[in-house]
């Protein structure tokens, strides 16, 4: 039992998030870590504040990503929702990461751009 209850302590999914600004009117988030119901609202907030910047771009870098879960999803399709009303183009890179590219390949949304 002592390892059940342990592991029930620790803090899951560590996210880690980075900005950078490649050219002018282009943000890039880089995720690290995991993306779940936990993280996810981190990960909302960092995406509302870059869609209500001055950039004419987004892009959403998640190929560093552990796991990407549903709710991750969920966030993308409330940051298309935002993106479209501020006129702010949005991509989203799953690179390497197993789970986000098998959300992104099932999800069949109209809107959501992945690179």
């Amino acid at each position: 039992m002592p390892c059940e209850s342990r592991a029930l302590e620790e803090p899951r999914g560590r996210l880690r998030l980075q900005v950078s600004r490649p050219t002018k009117g282009t943000a890039v988030i880089t995720a690290n870590g995991a993306v779940d119901l936990g993280t996810a609202p981190r990960f909302w907030d960092m995406l509302n504040q870059r869609l209500h910047g001055h950039g004419a771009t987004l892009i959403v870098n998640l190929s560093d990503l552990d796991f990407f879960g549903v709710t991750g999803i969920r966030v993308l399709e409330r940051a298309q929702l935002l993106a479209d009303d501020t006129g702010t183009l949005l991509f989203v890179f799953p690179g390497e990461c197993r789970s986000a590219r098998r959300l992104l390949d099932l999800y069949d949304g109209a809107g959501l751009h992945s690179l």
